[in-house]
């Protein structure tokens, strides 16, 4: 394609050239020159700046006198310009369309080869991943069964004997924490697939899950309703949102009907909380509650924001910011200056420590909604084997460089 474009920019430099020479032809043809060898040679004896005379062997002793008037050079510069204007664009739109196809073609001729080979360099890749920080996942993943089962039983057992406050409190709680356990296999697979910063970004929604349980279970009631409820703040929003742009994002615009059913549910949740929601965005979690209307107020209030560090740490592969790529986990044991663009296997004992610690931490707030032995007792173990991850992700990572 470089080839074809280059092509096409000699030819667009050589047009002020090729007018020139096709007026040069015409002059000639009225002087009655109409040998095309002859004609060429002349024009390009007057082209390449020759002196002016130019002589050639038709048999006639004839000379021949070219002039170029005012009238000539504006109907050039005229004809010039209308190629310019309308001509010229035709040719490269053509031009850029036939390499379009060109290239799709190529590349959908050459797709089921190329992508053969990269996905076996990938489940290499995979491979060895594992097994370099098998002892890690191997924890991780017993801790994530342990929880699951924890959180199924205490479901299972659930009172409904407790008071109304506690039902609503474990509702909400509820809700977070099989997000909470879904987060964590999004991060595991992340890992194994080589994406630390991935999974440290993941882990970003599993510390606000963990903070948003912790808050709850402290605040009970009143923080519980407002979660449950913030969706139908954040669903009108979004709805009213998709309307605006719904034409050029090709999108099915919700209908009056429809957006009336988002204005009964809203007013709905507002009987519920006995108060306004002057605006949706305000409706939205954690916004919607009356203190602590963010993460960084809800971490002070529970005694984790000594975690904000590590939690605008991983905004900063979230969001757009600027981070020099060898500042990547994925680079972290690089030795030489590289553009990271895909897997690494190096960068895992954060990610890994830091999922640990909050699976843990949001399985014993589940657990300690209603709290027995049994509950106290595993709240223990799964604390336990997060500490012990430290241990096992740093040792994996040192060994193994």
């Amino acid at each position: 394609m470089d080839r074809m474009m280059r092509m096409l920019e000699t030819e667009i430099e050589k047009i002020p050239h090729n007018f020139l020479r096709f007026t040069l032809t015409s002059k000639l043809a009225e002087k009655g020159i109409k040998d095309k060898t002859t004609i060429d040679a002349i024009v390009e004896h007057i082209l390449s700046g020759g002196d002016g005379e130019h002589e050639w062997d038709d048999g006639s002793e004839e000379e021949v006198i070219i002039e170029f008037t005012d009238q000539d050079s504006e109907e050039t510069h005229k004809k010039m310009n209308d190629f310019l204007e309308e001509s010229l664009p035709k040719i490269i739109q053509k031009s850029i369309d036939d390499c379009v196809n060109n290239s799709l073609r190529s590349y959908r001729q050459t797709a089921e080869k190329t992508l053969h080979k990269v996905r076996n360099e990938a489940k290499g890749f995979e491979s060895r991943t594992f097994k370099r920080w098998k002892s890690a996942f191997d924890h991780l993943e017993m801790m994530w069964h342990i929880a699951q089962e924890l959180g199924e039983a205490h479901s299972k057992d659930f009172d409904s004997k407790n008071l109304e406050d506690t039902h609503i409190v474990m509702a909400a709680i509820s809700e977070i924490f099989p997000k909470a356990l879904i987060v964590t296999r999004e991060i595991i697979c992340l890992l194994k697939g080589g994406y630390p910063d991935g999974a440290l970004a993941r882990w970003r929604s599993l510390h606000e899950l963990t903070v948003s349980a912790m808050y709850i279970l402290e605040e009970g009631k009143e923080p519980a309703l407002n979660y449950m409820l913030s969706v139908h703040f954040s669903a009108r929003r979004a709805a009213h949102q998709l309307n605006e742009h719904a034409e050029r994002a090709r999108m099915e615009p919700f209908s009056d009907e429809m957006l009336r059913t988002f204005d009964s549910h809203c007013a709905e949740a507002e009987k519920q909380l006995d108060r306004k929601i002057d605006r949706d965005k305000n409706g939205e979690w954690p916004a919607i509650n009356l203190a602590h209307r963010n993460y960084a107020d809800m971490e002070r209030h529970v005694g984790m924001e000594h975690w904000r560090p590590r939690y605008k740490w991983a905004s900063r592969h979230t969001h757009a910011d600027f981070v020099p790529n060898d500042k990547l986990l994925g680079m972290s044991e690089t030795k030489n200056h590289i553009t990271l663009v895909g897997a690494s296997n190096s960068g895992f004992a954060d990610p890994l420590m830091m999922t640990a610690i909050s699976l843990a931490q949001i399985t014993n707030t589940y657990l300690s909604v209603t709290p027995n032995f049994d509950r106290t007792v595993h709240s223990r173990v799964i604390l336990e084997l997060s500490n012990e991850m430290n241990d096992i992700a740093i040792k994996t990572r040192d060994d193994t460089l």
